[in-house]
């Protein structure tokens, strides 16, 4: 049985990257596929505290708050959600904190080999699923910061913006977000 996580970042429950993220999610259950879904906005926990603990002590974060579950859960996924509006040219910050934690993931001592690795299981999928007011041309710097650490990280990345959705409304019409969205839950679930 396929594995998806889902990691919404959006405060909104049913905002616009989170109802893209719905679509995956719906098809991929219809599917068949286990589907877990962490709001990110609902939770407790805190940024990464750059403590090093994660590559001098341990292999995996030293905090122990409600992003637990979520880093754990990411080595048994199959398929990563991650979804997130863009906020003030970058992604929000509860999607931010999130990911700076899974800097735990990778193997890194400088001292010992200069080079991170992943400690990721290899063979996952991430669907990066952005949504923004603004036009298409702007904040694709986005997916260039973000896509180094998916390959970090081993995924196959696939990536779905919407694009233009000006009014700020959680129910804007991101109807094409969505069938992109139920066309990879399709290709990807593995019956």
């Amino acid at each position: 049985m396929t594995k998806v996580m889902s990691v919404l970042g959006s405060p909104r429950k049913r905002g616009t990257s989170a109802r893209i993220a719905k679509a995956f999610t719906d098809t991929a259950e219809s599917l068949g596929a286990e589907v877990e879904k962490y709001y990110l906005n609902g939770m407790n926990y805190k940024g990464c505290q750059g403590c090093e603990q994660c590559h001098s002590k341990l292999d995996h974060c030293i905090l122990k708050d409600d992003l637990k579950n979520v880093l754990d859960g990411m080595h048994s996924a199959d398929i990563i959600l991650f979804s997130t509006p863009v906020y003030y040219g970058d992604t929000s910050g509860q999607f931010k904190q999130f990911f700076d934690r899974t800097w735990s993931h990778v193997n890194y001592n400088p001292q010992a080999d200069p080079i991170a690795s992943s400690r990721l299981p290899k063979g996952k999928t991430a669907l990066f699923i952005l949504s923004q007011g603004d036009v298409a041309q702007k904040h694709q710097d986005i997916i260039d910061r973000y896509k180094p650490f998916f390959d970090l990280y081993g995924f196959d990345l696939k990536i779905i913006r919407a694009t233009g959705l000006f009014s700020g409304e959680p129910d804007a019409d991101v109807s094409s977000a969505q069938n992109e969205a139920m066309y990879y839950a399709k290709s990807l679930i593995n019956n």
